[in-house]
């Protein structure tokens, strides 16, 4: 290939590249103006991973929770969220004008096995997740919010729990990788409560972790919700919550969301 050719080359990749990020930030524009929309009626925002879909069956909150929230609970629990997913809706939740939003602290503080949110590659996996989560409803007419609203699936057993806890542990207590951006969001918006929620495991993924794992993991979300001066509620601190609360490693079944549900109203009431 001549040099001419190699240089024409790498322009047309370099202005197809150009095309696809102005395509992927109009489109993510769009999608974000959506979801502020949505919000804007919302007084409490709860948001966090399928451990959030399963502990909160009902999106609104159903009869315990929506009485805690001051008028309209809206819970989004995405299969997989990472931190920075999380972040961004808690973003958009603060500029609508949330007055409570309440996030789950488990993907901001540990990962599970294999997985490195916090390396620069894993930026594109972000923007991939982000589409697949949000941009891509909108694409296809849907609610942009869809992928969160979801009840859980009635079908989950503890059949292939011994794989998921090959694939998902050893657990790594690592803390943030976007601290400095929770400081500043939570710094930023003076007039929304921000709650950070830790969310329980069943004995067997306890027993993987480990003592000591389950005690870094509780000193690691309490140093980082005070890191940045917001309430924390601790679950389950003492790893007492039996295998009737769980369907599998550490969703809750019907037992277990109604519990989750009730001790975080009770917990949530004692706030000053």
């Amino acid at each position: 290939m001549k040099r001419s050719d190699t240089v024409r080359f790498f322009c047309m990749l370099a202005a197809a590249a150009t095309m696809i990020a102005v395509v992927i930030a109009t489109l993510n524009g769009r999608v974000n103006k959506l979801r502020m929309q949505r919000f804007e009626d919302v007084s409490m925002l709860m948001l966090g991973t399928s451990l959030f879909r399963y502990a909160i069956p009902d999106p609104s909150g159903g009869t315990v929770l929506s009485d805690i929230a001051d008028g309209n609970l809206l819970r989004l629990g995405y299969s997989g969220a990472s931190e920075g997913q999380l972040l961004q809706l808690a973003r958009l939740g603060a500029q609508a004008g949330v007055r409570k939003i309440a996030i789950e602290v488990n993907p901001i503080v540990s990962r599970f096995a294999g997985r490195d949110e916090c390396s620069a590659s894993n930026r594109w996996k972000e923007v991939y997740n982000e589409i697949r989560l949000s941009a891509r409803p909108y694409l296809r007419g849907r609610d942009v919010l869809s992928g969160g609203l979801g009840e859980p699936p009635q079908d989950v057993t503890t059949a292939n729990m011994a794989a998921d806890l090959n694939l998902l542990y050893p657990l790594r207590v690592e803390g943030p990788c976007l601290g400095p951006a929770w400081v500043d969001l939570v710094a930023s918006h003076p007039s929304t409560i921000f709650i950070f929620v830790t969310m329980p495991r069943r004995l067997a993924a306890r027993d993987r972790i480990g003592a000591d794992g389950m005690a870094q993991f509780n000193s690691a979300a309490i140093d980082f919700a005070q890191s940045v001066g917001s309430d924390l509620f601790l679950v389950d601190p003492d790893g007492s919550w039996g295998d009737e609360n769980f369907v599998d490693q550490a969703h809750q079944s019907a037992i277990g969301a109604e519990r989750f549900q009730r001790t975080f109203s009770i917990w949530h009431e004692a706030l000053p």
